[in-house]
């Protein structure tokens, strides 16, 4: 019989023996840890008594960091749980792994501290005790291993041996810590690094996951590449772990290990690697573009899903990929989608002006002409800047291919310039007026996308597009003017002025009949173009009469005058505003003309050209002159007064946020 396993079944005996005594069933021997003198083993042999080093008692007072563990009393025998009345191979099988953990500790301080250095080196039993415990040690750590690497399985009790091979651990570590730095013989298994141990074990159970993760058929069928498979596989295994963890392993382990963020770690740097073996590969296009959205929108949120921000510090983390690896290719993506953005736009455009070369007439939907082409361009950029978006994650790469707009905006604008140097052409009219709605929606598109140009560029772009707009209804009311210009010549003029209902009567229906015609165009276009010929014509009328082509002579003539004036500006207005006209500040500037041509005394006429300055800041001096000219009873004193008070007004005149009126008034 050996030695010391007599002493390990003396102290299981003596244990329950007690355990007999206070339920009434045996004696009433009292618990020792120390054997009396004379006391023998199972086999007979007697042996002196032993006491624990100084340095293993638990209740040393010489050292009170590092104890040993004290023979149950009574009252911790009827509270105690089955696993520490089993046997350490039944604690073993059952994962009680805590109790098995216990139990050896306390075998490896009766080995270490109850035999004295000269039985340690005579006897070969206590060496055989040494091997058994050694092997037992490591069976508990195999199965503490087990145990954490079951941490996902679906067994029930899976949880149950990982809190207990926990307990285990942290048991281990304080048994490492009470050998740490003694002298003497220690065991050859100290410290065991259970805690280290069980990281490792940790970290390879990760990577393990990781490098198997599949994704069901049904969802893998639906990606184009084994890499995309791959990819969202690793991180559909990444997202169910993290929330296993924060939901049940976290429970198994003590707060200050931090077990959810070990794990966001190990997880993290698992799928990192993956992702750097996948990069160093050339990628297609398509790949290129799937790993980009891992790194930069898919994968960040997923750590920023509430239940893992409690307890994962993403921030802690980082990006899977560093910008040194990630650069390269959105360079890559950028360039390829600039590449592609710019072909298909040229394209549309090499379309449209092929068309018109051939004299094809633009379509009519609901009687207007269309074009496709902003709608076509527009969508190609939305789409190229939606792709970057969820790629990169961030809106600041777009502007790449934003400003390829502008680059198209000019070459759009030459193709108008030959359509208007081929005006000839049966269908270049109703090309300009299909244009003319595209310009508009190329405007409505970078007014409302603002935050997604440069500065610069968006202005650049606004720029282009105002002055094509221009462009093209100058091209549609030229034809109108051309046509009028007969009846705009006898406006401001005797003949006017003798025979006004005829002469404005003329231009009324010329221009009325021109309104009517105006007909292909979008309903905004449409108000646009006819906001654009009320202007025109308003300041048309204005030039004709201050040509001095009249003289009024007196009050009569200028009360005349100013009657004419004054109808003929309320009727041009009517007709335009019915028309469609959004020009209603048009509305004043003839009858404040009419009212000064009205006014006999000199103070009421300097008011009167201070009010119309303030209305209108680009009324020049020049243009003061030839309305005043027009009073031809008045004298060069007078004059140079009313001149005098424009050029004080104009001074403390603010211009801004007024329209403009008098500036295209152009007077010889």
């Amino acid at each position: 019989m050996k030695l010391f396993r007599g002493l390990r079944d003396e102290a299981v005996m003596r244990t329950l023996r007690t355990r007999n005594t206070v339920l009434g069933t045996g004696s009433t021997e009292p618990n020792s840890s120390v054997e009396h003198s004379g006391k023998t083993t199972s086999d007979g042999r007697k042996f002196k008594p032993l006491t624990l080093p100084r340095i293993l008692r638990r209740n040393s007072k010489s050292n009170t960091n590092i104890t040993a563990p004290d023979v149950p009393n009574t009252s911790s025998v009827i509270a105690a749980p089955l696993e520490e009345l089993l046997t350490f191979e039944q604690n073993l099988e059952r994962n009680c792994l805590s109790a098995a953990g216990q139990q050896l500790i306390e075998r490896e301080e009766r080995l270490y501290g109850q035999i004295s250095e000269e039985v340690v080196q005579s006897t070969t039993e206590w060496e055989k005790e040494e091997e058994q415990f050694t092997r037992d040690h490591k069976a508990l750590l195999s199965q503490i291993d087990l145990a954490v690497k079951s941490s996902f399985s679906p067994d029930e009790g899976s949880l149950e041996a990982l809190k207990s091979a926990v307990k285990a651990i942290l048991q281990e570590e304080e048994q490492d810590r009470r050998w740490l730095n003694q002298v003497g013989k220690q065991p050859a298994w100290r410290p065991s690094e259970c805690r280290r141990h069980h990281n490792t074990v940790l970290q390879s159970l990760v990577e393990e996951r990781m490098d198997n993760a599949e994704l069901p058929p049904e969802e893998s069928n639906k990606l184009r590449s084994s890499l995309q498979r791959d990819v969202c596989g690793k991180g559909r295994r990444l997202q169910e772990d993290l929330l296993r963890v924060v939901k049940d392993v976290k429970g198994c382990y003590p707060e200050d290990m931090d077990i959810c963020n070990f794990y966001g770690k190990m997880y993290h740097q698992a799928f990192s690697a993956g992702m750097r073996n996948i990069e160093e590969y050339g990628l297609g296009m398509d790949d290129c573009s799937y790993l980009l959205y891992w790194v930069n929108v898919a994968y960040p949120e997923i750590l920023q899903n509430p239940e893992l921000t409690k307890e994962i510090n993403p921030e802690m983390l980082g990006k899977l990929l560093t910008e040194e690896l990630t650069t390269p290719l959105e360079n890559q993506c950028l360039t390829h989608k600039e590449t592609e953005v710019q072909t298909l736009i040229n394209k549309v455009l090499m379309v449209e002006e092929q068309a018109w070369m051939e004299g094809s007439v633009p379509e009519l939907r609901d009687d207007c002409y269309f074009s496709p082409l902003a709608i076509d361009v527009i969508q190609f950029i939305n789409a190229a800047v939606k792709s970057i978006e969820t790629v990169l994650g961030a809106m600041s790469k777009v502007q790449i291919i934003v400003c390829l707009l502008k680059d198209f905006l000019n070459s759009y604008k030459k193709f108008q310039e030959k359509v208007l140097k081929g005006s000839n052409n049966g269908n270049s009219r109703t090309v300009i007026m299909a244009n003319l709605a595209c310009v508009e929606q190329f405007r409505d598109y970078i007014v409302n996308k603002a935050d997604i140009f440069p500065v610069d560029v968006k202005e650049c772009c606004l720029s282009i597009v105002a002055e094509m707009k221009n462009i093209g209804y100058t091209f549609l009311t030229s034809p109108i003017h051309k046509d009028l210009k007969s009846q705009y010549r006898d406006l401001g003029t005797p003949v006017w002025l003798e025979k006004k209902k005829q002469v404005f009567e003329k231009l009324f229906e010329g221009i009325n009949k021109h309104t009517q015609d105006l007909k292909g165009l979008t309903d905004s276009c449409h108000q646009e173009l006819l906001s654009q010929l009320h202007l025109e014509v308003t300041v048309e009328y204005v030039r004709r009469l201050l040509k001095r082509k009249i003289k009024l002579r007196d009050k009569e003539m200028q009360e005349q005058a100013a009657r004419s004036v004054c109808e003929d500006g309320q009727r041009l207005h009517k007709l335009f505003t019915e028309a469609g006209s959004r020009e209603e500040w048009l509305s004043d500037i003839l009858p404040k003309i009419a009212e000064v041509l009205k006014l006999q005394d000199i103070s009421s006429i300097q008011l009167e050209i201070v009010t119309l300055s303030q209305a209108y800041p680009d009324l020049s001096e020049f243009q003061v002159s030839a309305l005043l000219s027009l009073k031809s009873n008045l004298s060069a004193s007078a004059v140079r007064r009313v001149k005098k008070t424009l050029l004080d007004n104009q001074d403390t005149t603010s211009s801004q946020d007024v329209p403009s009126f008098f500036s295209k008034v152009q007077v010889k």
